[in-house]
């Protein structure tokens, strides 16, 4: 898949509830499914002109979204966060090896890792509802 492809479905992901039902079937056959412009006008019955059309105004909808909401860019910096607080957290319990603070250390990174797991989940969670 391409940049440009992967790129539209993590919008997709985050946005697609804000879409149209046609905007989010045609993304969804175009991005998910790998249907040509062609397949997509034979199945609805349009000309590839107007599939193409939706298509293009989807993603312009899409990229306007995250430039006034910035959910992608807050997702990514808050994972970039724990993944540092988790590094730091390991040097510190290669530090604390035998004591009761290792204990601590562990429930935190636990802890951190079902936030990076819970937010890898939500956004395709929320798309397909």
């Amino acid at each position: 898949m391409s940049i440009d492809k992967l790129k539209y479905v993590l919008l997709s992901d985050f946005y697609s509830s804000l879409l149209t039902e046609k905007q989010r079937e045609f993304l969804g056959l175009y991005y998910e499914e790998d249907l040509s412009l062609g397949e997509i006008s034979e199945r609805f019955g349009i000309s590839r002109q107007a599939v193409y059309d939706s298509i293009r105004s989807s993603e312009m909808c899409l990229e306007r979204f995250e430039n006034e909401l910035g959910l992608i860019a807050s997702f990514q910096h808050q994972r970039d966060v724990v993944a540092e607080v988790l590094e730091q957290l390991q040097a510190l319990e290669t530090d604390l090896v035998g004591t009761e603070k290792k204990g601590t250390i562990q429930y935190i990174k636990q802890r951190l890792h079902s936030l990076i797991d819970l937010s890898l989940s939500q956004p395709s969670d929320e798309a397909r509802s």
